[in-house]
């Protein structure tokens, strides 16, 4: 008897021992879609966290943080967070405005003494909305160049080097991105503050808020739990050697985790930061010379989608976080597969906060939209042709001037792969946003027209922002 009552504890022990540590319940929609993206994109690692309201509704890793050992990522691997860098740059300039020691139309030459006469015009507002004139990612610091890439580049050899860059056009004329401008900002933190650059984040954000797994790149230093940097070369992953010493990245140089990232995006939006009126002019666009406006702001994009404000910024290391206030969703997505500045790179691990906070914010995406009978074919064939034209580098009379402008080489080179093998292009919607005053570099939104363009390799949706006169005032693509 009592051999037979200690078989049945012991079974009722194992039962419950099997219940105990029996796998999760299955993977909901978000994780389907982020491994299969992961998949299509060769994604090795990637770390996801999704807030509303400033509290962490997921938070998840997925993948691989370092190949080489087999680490798994986790909501605490460490990523090199690239240009999503700006926004702490930007946000430590707005902190100085508001102590009165720096003011947004100061001109670069009242705080960065032996700045050349060229830059006489340009002011602290041009640098934060890349506005300056300064060259862009591939023309910056041109003087560093010769002899190949160097491990160490101190403040004073980078900045030398950006006094002898020749500026684009003149400040405020137009948008260019330029990590010369955010480098030269964090110069006017160090001057205005009389600290270091890293001294400032730290002491004013990082510990403050509780951070502690962000901080400012030391390639000398150990950093548990960091994730390793890879790229794609002939379609294989191999490792992106991003090993360069920066005495002063105030422009790509911050590391942190998804969690840190949404406790400092909650503390942003909870005004412990900056003032909420600070933020608000760090969310608006610039406005350019000719009076209209670029969707940029200080250190973020700064843009709408179907009626939903959406404030983001990407890092060439595969890095993005994108908040929407209004809907009072943030989503961070962190990978370890980026590009090269090369031409021939095609990385593409962007995109996936949007085909998230779509899973969040009804109706965000075109995808789960019923497809209407399409009320202007000859209009469809139009988009169609004039995205080839763009491929080719021809003009097209479809295309608003300054929008051509923007357009990027390897942009070109992108739109020409994926119509290389399109399938179809097919009508789905059009949005009315005449009530709404929309503009797209100077000119009058009357409609957003949707399309669902499939080709070998995926099913992406093309939004063309269009005037009363179907002129194409700016287009943009998702995978969703």
């Amino acid at each position: 008897m009592l051999t037979l009552r200690r078989a049945l504890v012991v079974a009722v022990l194992l039962l419950l021992g099997l219940a105990l540590s029996s796998p999760p319940a299955r993977a909901d929609a978000i994780d389907d879609y982020i491994k299969a993206e992961m998949e299509r994109r060769h994604i090795p690692g990637l770390a996801l966290a999704v807030a509303r309201n400033g509290k962490i509704v997921k938070v998840r890793g997925y993948g691989v943080a370092t190949l080489e050992h087999d680490v798994p990522v986790t909501p605490d691997t460490v990523f090199e967070l690239a240009s999503v860098t700006k926004q702490f740059t930007a946000s430590a300039i707005m902190l100085l405005v508001e102590e009165g020691k720096v003011q947004l139309d100061d001109p670069v030459a009242w705080h960065l003494l032996r700045a050349p006469e060229t830059w006489r015009t340009i002011t602290v507002r041009h640098l934060l909305t890349h506005t300056s004139g300064l060259p862009g990612l591939t023309g910056g610091f041109k003087a560093l160049w010769p002899g190949g890439a160097r491990m160490r580049y101190t403040t004073a050899q980078m900045f030398d080097a950006a006094t002898k860059d020749e500026l684009s056009f003149a400040a405020g004329e137009r948008y260019q991105y330029s990590d010369v401008g955010y480098f030269l900002l964090g110069m006017i933190i160090e001057a205005a503050s009389g600290q270091r650059y890293r001294d400032v984040v730290d002491e004013r954000f990082f510990k403050p808020l509780g951070m502690t797994a962000t901080s400012v790149m030391d390639v000398s230093r150990v950093l548990k739990r960091r994730a390793a940097n890879y790229t794609l070369r002939d379609g294989k992953i191999v490792n992106d050697w991003r090993v360069w010493d920066i005495e002063l990245p105030s422009y790509i140089g911050v590391m942190s985790t998804v969690k840190d990232l949404v406790t400092w995006e909650a503390a942003l939006a909870a005004g412990k930061v900056l003032k909420p009126a600070t933020l608000t002019e760090m969310w608006t666009p610039v406005r350019l010379n000719a009076g209209w406006s670029y969707p940029y702001g200080f250190g973020w994009v700064v843009d709408e989608r179907r009626g939903h404000r959406m404030i983001s910024h990407t890092g060439i290391t595969g890095t993005e976080l994108s908040r929407f206030p209004d809907d009072g969703l943030t989503v961070v997505v962190l990978t370890n597969l980026g590009r090269t500045l090369s031409p021939s790179s095609r990385v593409n691990s962007w995109g996936l906060t949007y085909g998230v906070a779509g899973r969040y914010i009804k109706g965000l995406h075109v995808g789960p939209q019923t497809i209407e009978a399409d009320p202007d074919p000859a209009l469809t064939a139009r988009l169609r042709e004039m995205l080839q034209h763009v491929a080719k580098d021809e003009p097209d009379p479809t295309l608003q001037p300054v929008l051509a402008t923007y357009i990027t080489p390897i942009g070109r080179a992108i739109v020409g792969e994926r119509l290389a093998t399109l399938k179809s292009f097919t009508f789905v919607t059009c949005d009315d946003v005449q009530a709404r005053s929309l503009q797209r570099l100077g000119a009058r939104v009357s409609r957003v027209c949707h399309y669902r363009a499939i080709n070998a390799d995926e099913t992406r949706y093309h939004s063309f922002w269009l005037t009363a006169d179907n002129a194409v005032a700016d287009f943009w693509s998702s995978t969703e």
